[in-house]
């Protein structure tokens, strides 16, 4: 006889996969009580903000935890506050091993059962964090048409090819302090590109009058081209 837990429905929902990165490299160099101090860290400052977003913690399977969002927006501003929280405490402990995380979101139908969801909203969220590298959130095209724009700075990747996945899927990534330092650098290389190009043509012209003063000089002391006018 079939219970209410073995009922499924349907949903659209936001999905999100949030990591730690290099966790098994990392624990492997952690005694007991530093390996309990970084899960009691990870917990203490992801929940409360999963809360404050109004995420629906799943399940959380060893380093990674699966959340659901109603809406898109909430759960990529969730993203950037848990990149910024985790940046903030790197720095005031600094740590041997810092605490990085990667987080990966994304919007579709996903199938209820017993308190858990399945589907392939599900399988692409979970793909999609390997796009993601430390720091980094990255989000669907789907997503991305049913958020709030406004809200979200954001970079497109282009199409990637997840494993499992028949089709490439569009990527975009949220922009951080990394992509400011970019844009710098690449405003430094583009001014002094230009610095260097004016300095080139500034060289090759000061050669050519060289050239022609030379040429000038030479036709002035081996002919009498110029004679009339001295």
């Amino acid at each position: 006889m079939a219970t209410s837990s073995d009922r499924v429905t349907s949903e659209i929902l936001t999905v999100m996969f949030i990591d730690i990165v290099g966790y098994t490299k990392t624990t492997a160099n952690l005694n007991r009580d530093l390996f309990n101090e970084m899960h009691d860290a990870f917990d203490s400052i992801s929940l409360p903000i999963f809360q404050k977003y109004s995420g629906n913690v799943l399940k959380k399977m060893g380093d990674a935890f699966l959340i659901t969002f109603k809406s898109p927006t909430d759960a990529v501003l969730c993203g950037i506050e848990l990149q910024n929280e985790f940046d903030r405490y790197n720095k005031s402990h600094k740590a041997k091993y810092p605490l990085k995380i990667r987080v990966a979101v994304h919007t579709g139908e996903v199938l209820l059962r017993g308190g858990d969801v399945y589907g392939d909203a599900v399988n692409i969220t979970s793909r999609l964090e390997n796009v993601a590298g430390p720091g980094e959130i990255v989000f669907s095209e789907a997503l991305f048409l049913a958020m709030n724009k406004n809200e979200v700075p954001y970079v497109h990747l282009g199409y990637k090819k997840l494993r499992g996945s028949k089709y490439p899927v569009r990527v975009f990534r949220v922009k951080g302090h990394y992509d400011k330092i970019l844009r710098r650098r690449k405003v430094f290389r583009q001014r002094m590109h230009r610095v260097k190009r004016f300095f080139l043509l500034l060289v090759l012209f000061f050669f050519l009058a060289v050239i022609l003063g030379l040429a000038l000089w030479y036709l002035w002391a081996n002919t009498d081209l110029f004679s009339g006018f001295f």
